[in-house]
């Protein structure tokens, strides 16, 4: 089966560099535009299911593409919840790198081996991924394409499993708004990337 991943639309955090995690800022006026965007491209496809992150900037993103899509079917999933940055929500690297300096160059040199303060680790997440892919919220063997509506980290980890690379190179995927990641999901959970689109 065909499952897309899809980064939700901009937020103001995003254009101001703040890390967002588990906080939930909403969609800027360009998010809303870029997910009406993917709406449209994706209208031709009658059997569309989203499956979305309840956080609220991916929950809108995914209703704008539904509403583009002729009222496509949206599920809420909190497995998809973006990573929980804890204490650094809402900061700007300017901001954590005064405060935890050795911490975030540990997060940049070894971001499989880090867990942010008060917050999870990649291999938490990773896990949580994990779990979504092989008890996912469709029923096996259903028609037509899952589009999970989530966000960047969530993302890379879905193209490391795919790519059965390892957490260490996390940081080395880029995940912009508005592109779709395509998979083949098969029913044990594993993914085989088809490429960005």
């Amino acid at each position: 089966m065909r499952l897309c991943f899809v980064r939700h639309g901009e937020t103001e955090w995003n254009l101001q560099g703040r890390y967002q995690g588990r906080a939930d800022p909403p969609l800027c006026a360009a998010g809303a535009a870029t997910a009406r965007g993917i709406g449209e491209r994706l209208n031709a496809d009658a059997h569309l299911l989203l499956v979305s992150s309840p956080l609220q900037r991916a929950a809108a993103t995914a209703a704008l593409i539904a509403t583009a899509c002729g009222g496509a079917a949206v599920l809420s999933d909190a497995r998809l919840g973006e990573i929980d940055f804890g204490a650094w929500q809402g900061l700007t690297q300017a901001q954590v790198k005064l405060r935890w300096p050795r911490m975030l160059r540990r997060w940049k040199q070894a971001p499989q081996a880090f867990r942010f303060p008060g917050g999870e680790s990649l291999a938490d997440a990773h896990e949580r991924l994990s779990d979504f892919l092989c008890r996912p919220p469709w029923p096996v063997g259903r028609a037509g394409a899952v589009l999970a509506v989530s966000h960047a980290g969530m993302i890379r980890l879905a193209a490391l499993i795919a790519e059965r690379r390892p957490l260490a190179q996390f940081r080395q995927l880029a995940v912009p708004s508005g592109v779709l990641w395509a998979f083949e999901w098969s029913a044990d959970g594993a993914l085989r990337r088809l490429g960005p689109e």
